[in-house]
């Protein structure tokens, strides 16, 4: 199966991705703060779960920063599980040089769709090795930003979050570049925010 073989999406599709997402921890008082401790490894919402991978299963590829498995029913009539994924840009010893879209971009969030003839993926028991047997291609979300890798892990934490809670959509069959748009806007604004949270007024 391929994602070339794309059912008529939920509605909820163009729903979520007509919501621009000004600052996504200013959603709700509930949402993880960019600087937040302790990690969360579980999410709950009205669209669906969130659960992180153990950080041990890709322990052997440093540039793995973070990986959710997104279980979400609504979004698609053919799969409804999704990898949203974190890793480094900088450069490593022994590997090869990563792909930048622009010069100083620190950091890579992606999102693909789950192969359901391999499914259903459990995060506890999940086998990162053999991830590019299980996912859909081509990837629905990737975007790049310049952050730290702590901000960058609570980032994909929040996205996870707005997934599960319909703020996001991880499925873009629909409408892919305005959902993709919401993406790119939601992870910048969020970004901007951690570093200038009274957006250049006093305190």
């Amino acid at each position: 199966m391929i994602a070339t073989l794309v059912g008529a999406a939920c509605p909820l599709t163009f729903a979520a991705a007509a919501v621009v997402l000004p600052v996504l921890i200013h959603r709700s008082n509930r949402r993880p703060q960019m600087t937040e401790q302790p990690q969360i490894n579980e999410v709950t919402g009205e669209y669906g779960t969130a659960a992180r991978v153990p950080s041990d299963t890709y322990a052997d590829n440093p540039a793995t920063l973070d990986q959710w498995i997104i279980t979400a029913p609504c979004w698609h009539p053919l799969w409804d599980q999704y990898m949203l994924g974190l890793v480094s840009l900088a450069d490593l010893p022994g590997t090869p040089p990563p792909y930048r879209q622009r010069p100083g971009v620190t950091h890579e969030l992606v999102v693909f769709a789950l192969n359901p003839d391999h499914g259903p993926y459990e995060a506890a028991t999940f086998n990162s090795r053999q991830l590019s047997e299980f996912v859909l291609t081509p990837v629905n979300v990737v975007e790049q930003f310049t952050c730290t890798d702590q901000q960058a892990r609570n980032l994909a934490t929040l996205c996870a979050r707005a997934c599960v809670d319909g703020l996001l959509t991880p499925e873009t069959g629909d409408a892919p570049d305005r959902i993709r748009a919401a993406w790119r806007q939601s992870i910048h604004q969020t970004l901007d925010h951690a570093r200038d949270p009274h957006h250049g007024r006093a305190n």
